[in-house]
């Protein structure tokens, strides 16, 4: 029995590093980010120099002033343990633990407490039973399904009169071009799928499979084959995950369509990359790189690309999220002037609201400079500045079921009247997740 023991200690002290990285980092709830920044960089500074008294103190002192601080009291228990203190940090984990039963990482962490003290029993409890929680969320799968009405103020995205001016030529007349309202409906799904290489590993194979359709009641828009589109997209990959750093890497297809008649393909790669520089503060990096295929007009077919680099922030004891940065975007295409480079700007507001609210206001910002002049009438080379601005509501009804709300405006000016519109889209409707 004591050499079971003693194995069972061996395994807890070597799995916790390796299932635990950047353990100091690995936040229990929002409210960490009301603590003092200053006082939390320098103890997690004293513990990386293993200064683990020093580092115990201050946060035993900051503890002290948040007693609600779930966050707070992991590092202060983390720190007591480092520094020898195991009988302060003993019932901190045991009231975590019970506080989350659900968080596997934290148990092991707590097993690790028990082994200190000598209670092996309790230790080989908790040990066992993460390494059966580790097992069991091997597999997950997540998605969502949603339905609902929408109101379209300008469905074909087209400028405010069918007559126009292009380059020299005033008064070209476009029938079809001008703007169509129309009430409508959506309806989409979306299924994310990961399987954990083993029990403990970082990596997980990935993948998705996502769906939307949306259609209008103007019978206008079937004279352009535009009353209904579908949207639709697969993603495979691999990816890295553990305290600090999420890596994932996907090839995806991607299909937009027109009436089950006119449709763009995308085949290509995506690449994410986030760290977590502190509890509060995430720094995010996105890729994409594809080849895209038009059936209808081959003459636009090429490559695209986007990076971006953002920043988000998590504050307040409801963890309200804010999101800043900034991207490139760029494509190529088989006729050279319907190419072009360009920029966009986003930020976008989280806000958990009281009674299951949450409301996310959004703007961006993009400018696309093109190869070439976006008609055979005009010699000035097109430029189209986008501004989007908007919000989205949902309130939760339970855990599964919520109501979801939108209002965006899009104004998009172009050098290129036909390009020239502006948009309101309203949409309310329901969503299951799973």
């Amino acid at each position: 029995m004591k050499r079971a023991l003693s194995s069972f200690s061996l395994i807890l002290f070597c799995l916790l590093p390796c299932t635990v990285p950047g353990a100091s980092q690995m936040p229990l709830n929002a409210s960490e980010r009301t603590v003092p920044a200053q006082d939390l960089a320098q103890a997690a500074s004293l513990m990386e120099q293993g200064d683990t008294d020093e580092a115990h103190a201050i946060y035993a002192r900051l503890a002290a002033r948040y007693p609600d601080n779930d966050d707070l009291a992991l590092a202060r228990a983390r720190a007591a343990l480092a520094a020898g203190y195991a009988v302060e940090a003993l019932p901190v984990y045991d009231r975590l633990t019970a506080k989350r039963p659900d968080n596997a990482d934290l148990r092991l962490e707590a097993a690790r407490a028990h082994l200190v003290m000598g209670n092996e029993d309790e230790a080989m409890r908790l040990g066992h039973e993460t390494l059966a929680e580790y097992e069991k969320q091997r597999f997950q799968v997540h998605g969502a399904v949603r339905a609902g009405m929408l109101y379209d103020s300008n469905a074909n995205q087209g400028p405010a009169s069918s007559t126009i001016s292009l380059g020299d030529w005033d008064g070209v007349r476009l029938p079809d071009a001008k703007r169509k309202d129309s009430l409508g409906a959506y309806a989409g799904a979306n299924l994310d799928l990961g399987y954990r290489l083993s029990a403990t590993s970082p990596w997980w194979l990935v993948g998705d499979v996502q769906g939307l359709w949306r259609g209008y009641g103007n019978n206008e828009l079937r004279k352009i084959d535009s009353r209904e589109w579908q949207w639709g997209r697969a993603g495979a990959g691999v990816r890295y995950l553990d305290g600090q750093d999420l890596v994932d890497l996907r090839v995806k297809a991607e299909v937009f369509d027109y009436e089950l008649m006119t449709n763009v393909t995308a085949l290509g790669v995506e690449l994410r990359y986030i760290h977590a520089v502190t509890p509060w503060l995430h720094l995010i990096s996105d890729t994409t790189l594809e080849q895209r295929t038009y059936t209808k007009s081959g003459y636009h077919n090429g490559a695209f690309c986007h990076t971006g680099g953002y920043a988000r922030f998590f504050f307040g004891d409801d963890g309200h999220e804010f999101l800043i940065g900034a991207g490139f975007v760029g494509a190529s295409a088989k006729w050279r002037d319907y190419g072009y480079d360009g920029w966009e700007g986003l930020a976008r507001f989280s806000f958990k609201l009281p009674y299951g609210f949450t409301l996310s206001p959004q703007v961006s910002f993009t400018q696309e400079f093109y190869q070439g002049p976006a008609t055979a009438l005009e010699t000035r080379k097109r430029q189209d500045d986008r501004l989007r601005i908007g919000a989205d509501l949902s309130y939760a009804i339970n855990e599964s079921w919520s109501i979801e709300a939108s209002y965006y405006y899009t104004d998009n000016s172009s050098t290129c009247k036909l390009y020239k519109y502006d948009q309101h889209l309203v949409s309310l409707g329901l969503a299951w997740k799973f």
